[in-house]
């Protein structure tokens, strides 16, 4: 039988590279909204939302409409924010506020962390915490354009098939 507490080594080199990984994932999806958000908007945008959370606010507004006549989107269009919204805390105490990184190499203290410091506050980011929202980020790129698209399609039933898919291939 196996030990439940299997040696997991965790390198101060694979630390930096889930930061990286992580920003690199976060420019994918402020790419992605900024280019849903002209879409949606019909490149009429008045003012572009300038932060994060302003375009992710931005582009969950510019679906109120078909929230109010499909409450599937509504519903999907909370969970992606959710997501969205809780993994943006972390993108933006890595991005600034890192003070620390704390690897395991051997395996034998499962400690492997980041610390932050934003906004007087203290925080430890464990290595499973950062490959987890990374797991959910991977998806969120996918689930942005597949619900900007669901909010521009008239049919009704082609936007239930984009649901499906995003609730199948996007929402792990």
């Amino acid at each position: 039988m196996e030990d439940d507490h299997a040696i997991n080594p965790v390198s101060f080199v694979e630390m930096k590279a889930n930061v990286g990984s992580l920003l690199f994932l976060w420019s994918s999806i402020e790419r992605e909204i900024t280019k849903r958000i002209e879409q949606l908007d019909d490149g009429t945008s008045r003012v572009a939302p300038h932060t994060l959370a302003q375009k992710i606010a931005r582009w969950e507004s510019l679906q109120a409409a078909v929230c109010d006549e499909r409450p599937e989107h509504r519903e999907l269009l909370t969970e992606v924010r959710a997501r969205l919204v809780m993994a943006l805390e972390l993108r933006n105490r890595v991005t600034h506020g890192l003070v620390g990184i704390t690897a395991d190499p051997f395996g034998n203290r499962g400690d492997a962390h980041l610390e932050t410091e934003l906004n007087g506050e203290t925080r430890k980011h464990a290595h499973s915490d950062l490959e987890q929202v990374m797991r959910i980020l991977s998806h969120m790129v996918w689930a942005i354009g597949a619900l900007s698209d669901a909010a521009r399609q008239k049919d009704p039933r082609k936007a239930e098939s984009a649901y499906v898919g995003i609730r199948l291939n996007h929402l792990p």
